[in-house]
């Protein structure tokens, strides 16, 4: 048995090399500003991913991605001929964007509508509601403009409208919590707002979604959500909520919660009188890793830190130098997102005597890995936190006791939240 890897600060940085920095394109605000909503500029997206190609000519047809995220149906008589279609991965600039926006060519007008269908997951329902779900282009000004029309069917996942024309295309969220995830110190509090992606003087703040022939610029986040949509502030989990209108102020409790994270929520008002609700998740937890085994007590390593580059990411950290848990998650690929258990993302923690804990179970004579996840929220830049959370429900343990090793599996759940030094 190889012995476990001491996660320390040096490790650490001798673990990972310098690779290029990811970029996130910055809006740039456009002169009209929010009040007439008018929109904003951001950059064009560029290619993250491959892409599907194929001929549809006058009789239509269907094309679309490998995981079927993306569809396009392509109707009789929208095209004169054979005609090229493809659908391109590509990073999202969207800024009430949902996972990867999408380059759909060819950029020209159709005699009759084509329908674009996007399936989502839970995970996309991870702060808002299936009813304030829509899908934007961006125009030739750089502005993203949400279409109106919107066909929801719940049984399939999925969203669709209908257009005459192809640019880039992604999947939007209109109504949100700010912020909707958070890492808190114990004790602290944090400020929290429901907002809109559109004017707060509309008249119905998701008719850009509802109300076809309808196309309405996407605005900054910076508006509030008018009074009339809120029903009710709620909090489930540890701490206190004090709400205020379209703000609330959220305590943290004085210790790592049994239940963590806390989520708070606020209950939507919608025209049909049905509810819908957003929601914001806060794990409260001091700087470094927090995890438990079976549901026990919360352990936490503060001296952790992370590195990202050249496509390996990882983090460590134990209580104190010299002192157990060691604790440490590596994984390849992209730095942030969800991700299972492999050989490219694997989990190991070692307490004293050599009772070491893996992202794997025995299946037989077979070593399979554990359900569950890792949940990459966000790798800042260097010097800035990396925050995370993963589960672990099946995990191995190897514990010597005597002349042979005691094999046993575990549930283990952790979030982390450390400083990247590379």
């Amino acid at each position: 048995m190889k012995h476990f890897w001491k996660v320390t600060l040096l490790a650490i940085l001798l673990a990972a090399c310098q690779g290029k920095e990811k970029i996130n394109p910055q809006p740039v605000p456009d002169p009209g500003g929010d009040n007439n909503n008018s929109g904003v500029v951001v950059p064009v997206g560029v290619v993250d991913g491959t892409p599907v190609t194929k001929v549809i000519g006058t009789a239509g047809g269907t094309i679309a991605m490998e995981d079927n995220r993306v569809s396009i149906e392509i109707p009789a008589g929208a095209v004169n001929g054979e005609t090229t279609f493809s659908i391109q991965p590509i990073t999202n600039t969207n800024i009430a964007g949902l996972g990867k926006a999408f380059r759909i060519t060819p950029h020209q007008t159709l005699t009759k509508p084509a329908t674009i269908t996007i399936h989502y997951e839970n995970s996309d329902l991870g702060r808002t509601f299936v009813e304030a779900l829509g899908i934007a282009y961006q125009d030739d000004q750089g502005k993203w403009k949400a279409v109106g029309g919107v066909q929801l069917n719940k049984e399939m996942k999925t969203v669709s409208v209908k257009t005459t024309h192809f640019s880039d295309w992604s999947f939007f969220e209109a109504v949100f919590i700010e912020p909707g995830l958070q890492f808190v110190d114990p004790g602290s509090t944090v400020k929290l707002s429901a907002k809109s992606y559109f004017s707060a003087n509309m008249e119905d703040l998701l008719s850009p979604l509802t109300q076809e022939g309808v196309e309405t610029y996407i605005n900054s986040p910076k508006n509030d959500l008018p009074l009339k949509y809120i029903e009710k502030w709620e909090l489930a989990g540890a701490g206190k909520l004090l709400p205020d209108g379209s703000h609330a102020v959220y305590q943290a409790p004085g210790d790592i919660p049994a239940t963590n994270p806390a989520t708070v929520s606020v209950r939507i008002k919608l025209k049909n009188g049905a509810i819908g609700l957003v929601l914001a998740n806060i794990f409260v937890m001091p700087e470094g890793i927090a995890l438990r085994v079976d549901g026990g007590a919360w352990e936490q390593l503060g001296a952790a830190t992370g590195s990202s580059g050249n496509g390996v990411t990882r983090i460590g950290g134990l209580p104190w130098e010299g002192s157990s848990p060691e604790c440490s998650v590596f994984w390849m690929g992209a730095p942030e997102g969800r991700r299972s258990w492999s050989v490219e993302t694997h989990f190991q923690m070692q307490r004293t005597g050599n009772h070491i804990f893996m992202s794997f179970y025995q299946a037989g004579q077979t070593s399979l890995p554990s359900p569950g996840y890792l949940d990459v929220a966000r790798v800042g830049a260097v010097g800035e936190y990396m925050t995370d959370t993963f589960r672990l429900d099946r995990a191995s343990s190897q514990k010597p006791e005597g002349d042979h090793v005691v094999y046993r599996e575990h549930k283990i759940d952790g979030v982390f939240r450390v400083k990247r030094l590379i």
